[in-house]
């Protein structure tokens, strides 16, 4: 065991800052100094040393210790509420809610991706999996680690082009923090291993109209030295918003990559000929603003997801007179984003809470609400879900919070969600002690069939699984329903439950279903919060918002879109 190594498990922290950040003491070193000062000379030595370490050199850091009270195994019981199963699909984790937009559909047939493949919905009770099509007509070579690029991401209609489409992100493999590398990024062969990746770093653009021949369009990079694109946002219009690294002179202190990310606009006009528009980041993100950089608490503390993980939601289109954007960037806080000219983005509000923790991705996603008549307040929510990234509650959990977006210069945080407990007959008390993570991961789709119901949010929580909540009043939120799945994985190897359970939730609001995407498979879902559950296939009348996908079946009456012709909707 190495000198670096031994100090982090004797005081309690495991992050290696990067080099010059934070100067650092070790036990053995405090023992050679005493032998060596004799005693007075020592504690003089020490007083100095302790100006810069503190009283404990290295601090409590992430991820702290585990909880004395945590599981020895993995719960296989599962746990409902006010939910009913209509079926499970074991061996897809469908993809939803990371980007916002996920479904392709044609007539009564509705597919979400998922393993490179897709699940078809359309019969909820006897969901098919669809193998992978073989990679696209163009192109589409090896990625690191072997895989084959396929069609995932951005799942959206271009009206225009009367295309489905899909952009998908590319970029370096993550630095997960785990027992062989706990400090992630912060252990050199990990490092080294990501900044190694020789594929795409950017986004590609294919064709799925025939969802089985996709036609690969572009392989679009970001830039060559980056991390790449993760979480982007893409809602069938002339722009595209990309959670970007475009070169390697971003801070990043999370383990989970070796250099942080901004924000780029690109003109979609032809996905084919994808072009850079424009660039944002907050000052002292970059290399060369130091004197901004360390006026933040985060800097140099080895945790903080000090980025973008989500690109900006833009709930009206600018090219149809839209403006804002709202999006995450990380420990800098909530970023509404001020499009008015769009080659020169700039911060119409960076939000910065003041009880924030440390550690973990405090906007893992933006999701802005759509005010119906009944609730027309909602229109001006959004909800920022965040994501917890050390298992066992070795780091802050964070619920998500509702922001109050009336003036998009003064964004304030007007409600928190519950803290979820597990049921009575569990066989733990917290689910901090459930063995995994425990806290938000991806929420309900923004673009979906149906109308909407803002007062009803649905998110996977990880290890308590699929959650419900009633948002009628946004100051004082209700749980109402939720599913924790058995438990999936060997508590022997770490790679296999350190995620938790539950990724990701996908609400049909016409057929008022919910699928839950976990990592044994894939659960369809129902609750009386939604109403009576539609069993059937059935044809989508719209979609959440009357512009998105607007024409995807040519045998859709143009009538279903409000009265308004599919010519004042592109």
């Amino acid at each position: 065991m190495s000198e670096t190594r031994e100090n982090q498990d004797s005081f309690g922290g495991n992050a290696v800052p990067p080099a010059g950040t934070r100067e650092r003491i070790s036990r053995r070193a405090l023992l050679r100094g005493a032998v060596a000062a004799a005693g007075a000379g020592l504690a003089s030595a020490v007083a100095v040393r302790a100006q810069v370490t503190g009283v404990r050199p290295g601090g409590g850091t992430i991820p702290y210790r585990l909880p004395e009270g945590a599981m020895t195994y993995l719960d296989r019981k599962e746990y409902i509420h006010n939910m009913e199963i209509i079926s499970f699909t074991p061996g897809i984790t469908v993809s939803a809610g990371e980007p916002l937009m996920n479904l392709w559909a044609r007539g009564k047939q509705r597919m979400l991706p998922g393993g490179g493949g897709w699940l078809d919905i359309s019969e909820p009770k006897k969901p098919v999996i669809i193998p992978p099509a073989g990679g696209g007509r163009r192109g589409g070579g090896e990625e690191g680690g072997g895989r084959t690029p396929r069609p995932g991401g951005c799942i959206i209609y271009n009206t225009r082009l009367k295309k489905w489409l899909a952009m998908s992100s590319a970029g370096q493999p993550i630095t997960s923090s785990r027992p062989e590398y706990p400090d992630g990024q912060y252990s050199e062969e990990e490092r080294k291993r990501s900044n190694g990746y020789k594929g795409l770093r950017g986004i590609r653009t294919w064709d799925i109209t025939d969802r089985t021949k996709p036609v690969l369009l572009q392989e679009f990079s970001t830039g060559s030295t980056g991390w790449g694109t993760h979480m982007n946002f893409y809602d069938g219009g002339k722009y595209a918003y990309l959670s970007a690294s475009w070169d390697d002179q971003f801070f990043f202190e999370n383990t989970q990559r070796t250099v942080g990310s901004g924000m780029m606009v690109v003109d979609m006009t032809d996905p084919a000929n994808v072009k850079e528009v424009s660039k944002f980041w907050i000052p002292g993100q970059r290399k060369g603003e130091e004197a901004e950089y360390y006026k933040y608490w985060f800097a140099g503390d080895g945790a903080a997801w000090n980025g973008t993980h989500c690109a900006p939601a833009v709930p009206k289109r600018i090219e149809d007179g839209g403006r804002y954007g709202y999006g995450g960037h990380g420990a800098y806080g909530f970023v509404v984003y001020d499009f008015a000219d769009i080659t020169k983005p700039k911060a119409a509000a960076q939000y910065l809470w003041d009880q924030e923790t440390p550690g973990g991705i405090p906007y893992h996603t933006v999701l802005p609400l759509i005010g119906t008549p009944a609730f027309p307040r909602h229109g001006n929510l959004v909800i920022g879900v965040a994501e917890t990234i050390q298992a066992d509650c070795r780091e802050p959990v964070r619920f998500p919070r509702i922001i109050d977006i009336s003036n998009p210069t003064k964004p304030r945080i007007i409600g928190f969600f519950p803290r979820p407990m597990p049921p009575k007959d569990a066989p733990y008390a917290d689910f901090c002690m459930a063995r995994g993570r425990f806290g938000t991961h991806n929420c309900q789709s923004w673009v979906a069939p149906g109308t909407a119901r803002p007062e009803i949010f649905s998110c996977a929580w990880d290890v308590a699984g699929a959650r419900v909540h009633d948002l009628s009043d946004p100051t004082q939120v209700k749980e109402v329903a939720w599913y924790v799945p058995a438990r999936d994985g060997n508590i022997e190897e770490y790679s296999t439950w350190w995620r938790g359970t539950s990724e990701a939730t996908f609400v049909e609001w016409d057929r008022k279903l919910i699928w839950l995407a976990t990592h044994a498979g894939t659960y369809c879902l129902s609750t009386p919060v939604l109403g009576t559950p539609v069993l059937e296939p059935m044809k989508i009348d719209h979609w959440t918002r009357p512009f998105l996908n607007a024409g995807w079946d040519d045998a859709t009456p143009t009538a279903f879109y409000f009265g308004r012709g599919l010519g004042d909707l592109a």
